[in-house]
């Protein structure tokens, strides 16, 4: 049986109705007067805020040109806005270690990848398939034994806590966020950007450096004959996606391994039974992800690396490894305190069942796609970053007929 609705506003009425009752006040709130475009909203904002409600609202603007190579030379522009509401349930209800979030999203514009570029990874991280406003992430955490443990239920992005590498967000490129690994695999992906399913997640924090933490989540996020809006879709045959990490992480250093698996299993790539359909094998892989603070010039300035590795089975997936490695400085030009320069690749190497079934289509494939990204963000203004980018795609979409592609492009972002 198919359960589907849509529930944007009925979801936030219920976490606003239940986290507005008996509020508490509180001291700290954010300088949302001189921090954002909009302001304090007369005092409202700063006073949800001491409440326990904050609300932060994000909007980027993209300009990307592919200036040669790909599949036609062109720009593009695109957007993300990002509203986003947390509670914190302790000063709202007076229940110690609860809290939510309620994460509006939505996009519009154009294609550069789809359209120009024709990479199998993706080179812009707000790039979505269809213009459309959702309710994106809504869900409940409790925390308890002194933040030891915490739980957390409700529709959730896994790459929020999953694939995690703080110096690789700083890059434009899709891939920085979560591993190509993990990113293709799922007949919908999984539940990351633009799409998110509704899932569980448990952490353990056996000491304040080390965690353990799961989660299981709808196999298919969203509703694969209609990607409009928020989509909740437990089809018969979605299966649940799994996965586990574990690690290591201070201030200036994380190290971590992770492993996933669907339940539901997909057509192998090029084997067939003795009737000509498609065997079926399960998805899975593994990763690890390292980032260390290599030099410090003061508080949050200096350089910092990082480097992840995973794989995913090769004979239901087109890429069987991917990975990324970059360097990112804080503070590389005087006087410029929180401007950030970087740069990174990362790369996906097609697997052998793919190649052959590419070969058997008569489109032969190269053997992988790799992408470096030399990009520059700094504050403006209090409330607004501009960030430069350019990048260099090696074999995109590994179509032997594509030439290796040129992009340039800048980002906008402000709060507001």
């Amino acid at each position: 049986m198919t359960y589907k609705t849509q529930i944007t506003s009925y979801l936030s009425s219920v976490f606003l109705s239940f986290f507005l009752y008996n509020a508490a006040f509180a001291e700290d709130a954010p300088n949302y007067t001189e921090d954002t475009v909009s302001g304090d909203w007369g005092g409202t904002r700063t006073s949800l805020a001491q409440k326990g409600i904050a609300a932060d609202i994000t909007y980027k603007f993209d300009v990307v040109s592919n200036v040669s190579g790909g599949k036609k030379e062109g720009a593009r522009a695109l957007d993300n806005l990002d509203i986003i509401f947390n509670f914190d349930g302790e000063k709202l209800t007076h229940v110690k270690g609860l809290s939510a979030k309620i994460h509006l999203l939505n996009n519009f514009g154009g294609h550069p990848d789809a359209d120009l570029v024709g990479s199998a990874q993706g080179i812009d991280n707000i790039e979505v398939p269809r213009s459309t406003a959702k309710l994106y992430q809504a869900y409940i955490q409790q925390n308890l034994f002194d933040y030891k443990l915490s739980l957390l239920a409700g529709l959730y992005d896994v790459n929020s806590e999953f694939y995690v590498t703080d110096s690789s967000s700083l890059f434009i490129h899709s891939t920085f966020g979560i591993g190509t690994d993990v990113a293709q695999t799922g007949q919908n992906g999984p539940s990351i950007f633009p799409f998110s399913s509704v899932g569980g997640r448990l952490r353990v924090n056996p000491t304040p450096s080390t965690y353990i933490q799961a989660a299981i989540l709808d196999g298919i996020p969203g509703d694969l004959g209609d990607d409009r809006g928020t989509q909740i879709d437990f089809g018969k045959h979605d299966g649940w996606l799994v996965i586990g990490e574990t690690g290591y992480s201070t201030e200036d250093t994380k190290i971590a391994s992770g492993v996933w698996y669907y339940t539901e299993k997909f057509d192998h790539l090029t084997d067939v039974d003795g009737s000509g359909n498609p065997l079926r094998k399960r998805g899975q892989g593994a990763y690890i992800i390292a980032e260390k603070q290599l030099y410090s010039t003061g508080k949050d300035k200096g350089l910092a690396g990082f480097a992840r590795f995973g794989f995913a089975n090769g004979e239901v997936n087109q890429f069987d490894y991917a990975w990324s490695t970059g360097l990112v400085y804080t503070g590389a030009f005087k006087g410029r305190d929180e401007g950030k320069l970087g740069f990174g690749i990362t790369g996906a190497h097609n697997s052998s069942e793919y190649k052959s079934a590419a070969i058997t289509a008569g489109s032969p494939a190269d053997n992988a796609e790799t992408t470096f990204e030399l990009t520059y963000s700094d504050k403006i203004t209090p409330w607004l970053w501009v960030q430069p980018d350019i990048q260099y795609v090696i074999n995109p979409g590994t179509d032997k007929t594509l030439d290796n592609a040129f992009i340039i492009g800048s980002r906008f972002t402000a709060n507001f």
